[in-house]
């Protein structure tokens, strides 16, 4: 976007980045600690005095001294929606919780954009500021959409989701169980011992779903172009890009109203228990709602994401 407006920017990272040039502060690659990074690259930010930063990372650090600060965000991880944050997992996030007086004051200064509705209600939550306004994120609608006339579909729900435990895709087998409708599983592996767990309950429960990891795009916009049904089995999720990926390439989604999904597909298409998925799973099966859901996800192409952000930026950078 910034580049297709001729505006020039400096990219900022706290560790050192594989492929960018960028500032930073930290001389090697961090792949890990990615929570407290978002915290600590405010040590490199504050030695950059630009018209504006645009905070991409969702925590509100204290930049707005500086510059002006906009700052697109997710739901933050100390808000009441499910987490994968749980038991002795809540420990990692302490920093966050004793650096959240700064992180609220800063929040009063600048100005927050959400990825969802469910997102800026969190926002608003945690940080104690009004609900900002919303801006869903960018999806490669185009491309999905390659396969959205196919019709040759097999009875056959796809999940896709990142391999660790707070994706919660352990629904999507439980779903198939359910029902006996064959799923597919498909996302980059993350956690290795979490797959193992996903084997086990498959096994464990005679579920007709096969999973694969690191999919390369092609291969997995295919599989798409063959099943009927996208389900999305992480609650509180707090967009679900899938989703809409899913919609593009004519798939009809399933997705917990407790999302930020919800708000994007018909409302029918929503569920709050496992049982009620697999009731309204049999239904879809049967029905052809390609049209109308992919209409829904031309909606989200990366040119209507930059045109709105925009709107944002631009007061600060037509002086």
């Amino acid at each position: 976007m910034l580049r297709e407006r001729g505006v020039s920017f400096t990219p900022i990272s706290f560790a050192k980045p594989k492929r960018t040039n960028a500032v930073y502060f930290l001389p090697f690659s961090l792949p890990k600690l990615d929570k407290y990074q978002r915290i600590l690259v405010k040590l490199p930010a504050s030695r950059v005095i630009p018209k504006v930063f645009l905070n991409l990372s969702g925590v509100p650090i204290p930049l707005s001294k500086i510059a002006p600060h906009v700052v697109y965000a997710g739901a933050p991880a100390l808000s009441s929606l499910p987490s994968k944050y749980k038991g002795i997992w809540r420990v990692y996030l302490l920093p966050f919780r004793l650096y959240l007086p700064t992180l609220r004051r800063e929040a009063r200064q600048c100005i927050f954009i959400a990825n969802s509705r469910l997102s800026a209600k969190a926002i608003s939550e945690v940080y104690n500021v009004s609900e900002p306004d919303v801006v869903y994120p960018p999806v490669e609608v185009e491309k999905f959409g390659e396969v959205y006339k196919h019709r040759d579909r097999e009875d056959m729900f796809i999940s896709i989701g990142r391999i660790e435990r707070g994706k919660m895709l352990e629904n999507a087998i439980y779903l198939s169980a359910m029902t006996g409708v064959k799923g597919v599983i498909m996302g980059s592996l993350v956690e290795r011992d979490y797959l193992e767990k996903l084997k086990r309950i498959r096994d464990k429960h005679h579920a007709n779903v096969e999973i694969y990891h690191d999919v390369d795009q092609g291969e997995m916009i295919k599989v798409m172009g063959r099943a009927k049904v996208y389900f999305h089995p992480t609650i509180g999720e707090h967009f679900g890009i899938p989703v809409v990926e899913a919609m593009a390439s004519g798939l009809t989604p399933l997705v917990p109203v407790q999302s930020g999904a919800y708000e994007v597909v018909p409302k029918e298409l929503g569920y709050n228990t496992l049982e009620e998925a697999s009731s309204k799973l049999r239904d879809l099966l049967r029905e052809d709602m390609r049209e109308r859901v992919h209409e829904i996800a031309m909606g989200f192409s990366a040119s209507s994401f930059k045109r709105r952000l925009w709107d944002y930026l631009s007061r600060f950078l037509d002086n």
